[in-house]
């Protein structure tokens, strides 16, 4: 994944977001709150506070991070559907996504309510790059594995259409009413606290 002129600035923010080693260690100390990591329309920091009913003003971006899991690889239900993930078991597939990091149990259960169904609630680790916080002045970063929840698709694969890419392209989403109208509630949550679809 990578950030484009295009895209929402606060999804290129969260492309773009790391962690020292202590912010980690901070966010995974929080009692009740596990990490998930995403991977579909809820990398996109206004769809994903749209869903679990975050304040739209929160900048969620600050515990949001770039990061892969091993396994797995997208596929799609249609060509115009968000992807799903299918376990492979080779260690050589990969999903890129955002491990969202400080999600209480409300918005754990919202995250349910949306990913359920066809899919199950997997226990995976998630690799992200840490920044070394001894050497302010170098862009020096280690790996680092973290645990966390993700849904994936538990049905049969027939019928699905493999991604031809690790990371899902969302960029025609972007050009969708779905999205616009989600954009929109939240501007409308911000100026008069409604947040309804028109």
């Amino acid at each position: 994944m990578e950030c484009k002129p295009w895209y929402p600035v606060d999804f290129n923010q969260a492309l773009l977001n790391t962690f020292t080693e202590e912010t980690l260690t901070e966010f995974l100390g929080r009692p009740n709150c596990s990490p998930r990591f995403v991977y579909g329309v809820l990398m996109l920091p206004t769809v994903l506070k749209y869903f679990i009913r975050e304040d739209p003003a929160t900048d969620i971006t600050k515990r949001m991070i770039r990061a892969c899991v091993s396994g797995y690889m997208l596929y799609q239900i249609s060509p115009k559907s968000p992807p799903v993930v299918v376990q492979t078991f080779n260690p050589h597939d990969t999903v890129q996504g955002m491990l969202v990091l400080g999600l209480d149990v409300d918005q754990r259960n919202l995250i349910y309510d949306f990913e359920g169904g066809l899919m199950n609630l997997v226990d995976v680790r998630a690799q992200i790059c840490l920044k070394d916080s001894s050497l302010p002045c170098h862009d020096i970063c280690s790996e680092q594995m973290v645990d966390a929840g993700m849904f994936a698709w538990h049905g049969s694969k027939e019928g699905l259409i493999p991604v031809e890419s690790t990371a899902w392209p969302l960029d025609w989403f972007l050009k969708e009413k779905f999205y616009e109208n989600i954009v929109n509630s939240q501007h409308r949550h911000m100026l008069d606290g409604s947040g309804l679809f028109l």
